[in-house]
């Protein structure tokens, strides 16, 4: 299988597409306005100790003070207390990453003990500042590589929760006890699955590659001021995403191929030689296709090559997908028609679930299939579809009413909740009022501004169509409501209304 990413970089926005035999099948995008703090680093400096609160505030050169908490400091625990061996390693969560999870907090060293207004502090953000308040610091630092969290000065060894199997479990932390370097941590992360000794060894040696060019930067830094920024999102990408299969990496912008060149000269030397620079006047994701992928999957209905289609609906507790057979039915034998149909439509149902990311509860309908051989068929397709996806998914078998449910864990927002927000005019129902509802709700608003305030005219202002439709099948209806009324109504058209906006004038 051909595997190449292509990397679309604009001041406003980068974006990545995960291409699988010509076709866009992931799709990342970070928008420069959007980009967070979060993973950053600073030489910061105590401004404030509240033993209160057992916390303080630590300037790091931003509008606004951060926030360190004690438990957030390493030896502010007691020896009877103990890091979580846990970490929640899913990207798009509230939490980081990166970050410890402290169980109980409350067997703490007083923060007097362990700051002092004015003293230095290598801190990072664990999470982005929210109105009014400052950033979330942490003193407890840790470097994400792509099956490691590298924990610097932490004598520690966990493991993520997800990770449910007792036997990798075991295997991964032994692994980890062994490649550890003395004097900091590990945490191994739930991608790690699977990986072997000599993976995980390359990835702690990136980490430390990666601290030590961090702690050099440290010791040259001036208090205030940031000595790591969080990669970018193609930088991220590389260390995250480009493995075996990743046979090219195209890249539109000279800047962002020379530090891509770069980084992987320092800390990725096998993928130095897949990246390429597209200097095309052709935007590089319309030569591909991409552009008309991302329209396709912001559409609730994708059509099928038989002539059947699937149609997503995204809620907020799950995800239904609707197999339809359209003009695919033959009534000479619908099993077969049904059966093949359904196998269309799990490569697409796939396809999508990846390109738009799709994470949670999500139910399919297949079309009804009365063979319980070619139920199993079209499981066992489904399954083999899923192996591409490196999102972790569970599949249930078909119930009694013939539906499918899977769990695909949530990795970050999908491709819709980013590029797309809630309809105004149907109040992101999908659906709208009628014309001729607007216009009986209209002729309700009229009667009850003319008795509540008194006038000899009233006008309506409203779009075009809406003044047609008064002015035409419903006229009568609107010399009827002059007559009640005992008031003249004219009317006033303004195309910037929506077609169901109007606003009713005293005159």
């Amino acid at each position: 299988m051909s595997t190449e990413l292509l990397v679309n970089v604009a001041p406003f926005e980068t974006r990545i597409a995960r291409v699988e035999n010509g076709r866009a099948e992931e799709l990342y995008i970070e928008r420069t306005r959007g980009k967070g703090l979060r993973g950053n680093i600073y030489l910061g400096k105590v401004q404030r100790v509240i033993p209160g609160i057992q916390a303080a505030f630590i300037d790091i050169g931003l509008d606004r003070a951060g926030f360190l908490y004690a438990g957030d400091i390493p030896g502010a625990r007691l020896e009877s207390e103990m890091i979580d061996d846990e970490a929640d390693d899913e990207q798009g969560t509230k939490d980081d990453e990166t970050s410890l999870n402290v169980g109980n907090r409350q067997n703490i060293a007083p923060i007097g003990q362990l700051l002092r207004e004015g003293q230095e502090i290598l801190v990072q953000v664990s999470r982005d500042p929210i109105a009014p308040k400052g950033p979330r610091l942490t003193a407890m630092l840790s470097l994400a590589g792509r099956y490691l969290v590298f924990l610097p000065g932490l004598e520690h060894v966990g493991i993520a929760r997800r990770l449910e199997d007792e036997n990798e479990r075991s295997r991964l932390l032994s692994i980890a006890e062994e490649i550890k370097v003395e004097g900091s941590g590990l945490i191994v992360r739930t991608v790690a699955e699977g990986h072997s000794k000599e993976e995980l060894k390359q990835d702690l040696n990136f980490l430390l590659k990666l601290w030590k060019d961090i702690d050099a930067r440290r010791k040259k830094a001036m208090p205030k001021s940031m000595v790591h920024s969080e990669l970018n999102l193609y930088l991220r990408v590389m260390r995250d995403f480009v493995d075996e299969e990743v046979e090219k990496i195209y890249i539109d912008s000279k800047e962002a191929y020379e530090r891509m060149k770069a980084f992987a000269a320092q800390f990725m030397p096998e993928v130095e030689g897949r990246l390429y620079y597209y200097p095309g006047s052709r935007p590089i994701f319309d030569v591909y296709g991409v552009e008309e992928e991302i329209d396709r999957a912001l559409k609730r209905k994708v059509g099928l090559k038989s002539g059947g289609s699937i149609v997503i609906d995204q809620a907020e507790a799950l995800i239904a997908i609707d197999v339809n057979s359209g003009s695919s039915v033959s009534l000479q034998n619908l099993e077969e028609t049904s059966f093949k149909t359904n196998l269309e439509a799990v490569y697409e149902i796939v396809h999508q679930l990846r390109l738009r990311n799709l994470g949670g509860i999500i139910i399919i309908d297949f079309i009804d299939m009365l063979d319980s051989d070619n139920q199993a068929k079209v499981m066992e397709v489904l399954e083999e579809a899923l192996m591409r996806d490196k999102t972790k998914t569970k599949v249930h078998p078909f119930t009694e009413l013939g539906l499918v449910q899977l769990t695909r864990k949530r990795t970050r927002d999908s491709l819709g909740r980013m590029l797309q927000m809630g309809c105004e005019h149907c109040a992101s129902t999908g659906l709208t009022k009628s014309m001729q509802t607007v216009c009986y709700q209209l002729f309700r608003e009229v009667v009850a501004e003319a008795r509540a305030y008194p006038s000899e005219k009233l006008m309506v202002i409203a779009h075009p169509k809406l003044i047609d439709l008064l002015l035409g099948e419903e006229s009568d209806m609107v010399v009827q409501l002059e007559g009640f009324l005992g008031k003249e109504i004219s009317f006033k058209h303004d195309e910037t209304f929506a077609p169901d906006r109007y606003e009713v004038v005293l005159q």
